[in-house]
């Protein structure tokens, strides 16, 4: 398989990433990475099949204290990039990591019409502590966007499954558990396996003329709708 996967973190020093990005190219898959670019990055060490593109905050600068519109603009800059890549590589599926690449990984994924995985590590309402503020409350809402977008999504341990299909009411059919603490070479199989998942279900689905997921519309009590 060919991946383009997208993180809004140091592909160098984010350690799960960067072991299942290596990983994957070691078990023989091309992976094409999208990160943003440090400050002073280390350098990145040349592996077969593996591919790290750093991107360039877009002007104005913004604070990454500022969540949403530093993710809002890191994405444009991603979805550049992964444009330019399509040129000279196809993909077989794009695999986001966190809500900030939500917007970039959903573009990607219509434009080159192949499936999405995501994974989410926690979720802001958890975070929050149940409370989430305006700004929380948004990205929130991004989460439950990726999800939904996604053919699968990751996480580390059943308590994150659990509070994502409590809060999202993401059905347990859509999650996999990957434990954080596998041996990465199991690890990357379960990964694999997933990804297999996710192209037969996008498969089926465009075979049946449905391409996309049902679409679950959440009307007031949901701690992702209330403003």
């Amino acid at each position: 398989m060919h991946i383009l996967m997208l993180t809004a973190h140091d592909a160098a020093l984010d350690e799960p990433v960067h072991r299942l990005a290596t990983g994957l190219a070691r078990a023989g898959h091309d992976v094409d990475v999208i990160a943003p670019e440090q400050p002073s990055p280390a350098p990145d060490r040349p592996q077969d099949r593996l591919r790290i593109a750093r991107v360039a905050e877009y002007p104005p600068l913004i604070a990454a204290t500022d969540r949403l519109a530093w993710a809002l603009q890191l994405s444009a800059a991603m979805l550049e990039r992964a444009t330019r890549l399509a040129g000279s590589a196809t993909f077989d599926l794009i695999h986001a990591h966190g809500w900030e690449t939500a917007w970039a990984a959903a573009a990607a994924k219509a434009v080159f019409e192949v499936p999405m995985v995501s994974t989410l590590r926690d979720c802001e309402h958890e975070r929050a502590g149940g409370e989430p503020d305006e700004t929380g409350r948004l990205v929130a809402q991004a989460e439950w966007w990726l999800t939904y977008e996604s053919r699968k999504t990751i996480v580390p341990d059943q308590s994150v499954r659990a509070q994502i299909e409590t809060v999202f009411e993401l059905p347990s059919a859509k999650q996999v558990v990957i434990d954080d603490g596998l041996p990465e070479e199991d690890a990357v199989a379960r990964t694999i396996e997933t990804y297999a998942r996710a192209l037969e279900d996008d498969a089926d689905l465009k075979r049946r003329g449905d391409d996309r997921p049902p679409l679950r519309v959440i009307l007031g009590r949901s701690a992702i709708a209330r403003g």
